[in-house]
């Protein structure tokens, strides 16, 4: 009977360190499981750093990389062709980036729909995208996906909305009743505008001011030009 006791009481301590070195093993399994790093998405990361020369200025938003790679300025839109301050805006950008290696921060998404990388472009130690708006050559445009330098860029806006640079010595248009806008895209319209009724009700914001747009980062649509 004393044999039998023993030899359970063996049982036992075996039973528990095996217990003990199962959970161990386990401990370890999951710690090298949590350091694995994650496998790599299809897109591209937005924590991507990526640099390259710049070989033409399409725009005051817009270059083309020595290789080829496309790239828009993330959180900000540069005038359109034909609107008030366009070659002025590209010339700027010209001297800020142009036959220059830039460094590339890439948004959020990392690519837009044609294909171009969208990122905060720096030059010089100078983010060129905060740079332009503070100069008053380009709309703060701050769509769902253009966040990560939020404060920079409304803050250089506001710099030049209050010491009138570039696109704001301009007249301002005549005031409309409201102005509906889609924060998806970034963009403020008229209330006639062609592009109102495509958005969507569940996006849809009404501001009553101008200014009100302007200080939630949204930029003036260029067909309507509110």
């Amino acid at each position: 009977m004393k044999t039998d006791a023993r030899h359970r009481r063996r049982l036992d301590k075996g039973t528990v360190v095996g217990v003990i070195a199962t959970t161990l093993l386990l401990v370890v399994v999951a710690a090298v499981i949590y350091r694995q790093p994650t496998k790599p998405h299809a897109a591209v990361s937005p924590k991507d750093l990526r640099s390259g020369k710049v070989k033409h200025v399409r725009s005051g938003s817009k270059v083309v990389l020595d290789e080829g790679e496309e790239v828009v300025y993330a959180g900000i839109r540069a005038p359109f062709d034909g609107e008030p301050f366009a070659e002025e805006s590209q010339r700027r950008n010209v001297e800020l980036v142009g036959d220059k290696k830039v460094r590339l921060r890439l948004d959020e998404v990392g690519k837009d729909k044609k294909d171009r990388f969208v990122a905060y472009v720096f030059a010089d130690g100078k983010m060129v995208n905060e740079q332009l708006v503070h100069e008053g050559l380009a709309f703060v445009q701050l769509a769902a996906q253009h966040r990560r330098f939020e404060k920079a860029l409304l803050a250089a806006q506001v710099d030049a909305r209050k010491n009138r640079r570039g696109l704001w010595r301009l007249d301002t248009p005549p005031m409309e009743s409201q102005y509906p806008a889609d924060p998806k895209y970034g963009n403020f319209h008229r209330p006639t505008c062609e592009d109102v009724p495509k958005i969507k009700p569940e996006r849809l914001v009404i501001y009553q001011k101008r200014t009100e747009a302007f200080d939630a980062g949204l930029a003036p649509c260029p067909k309507c030009r509110p």
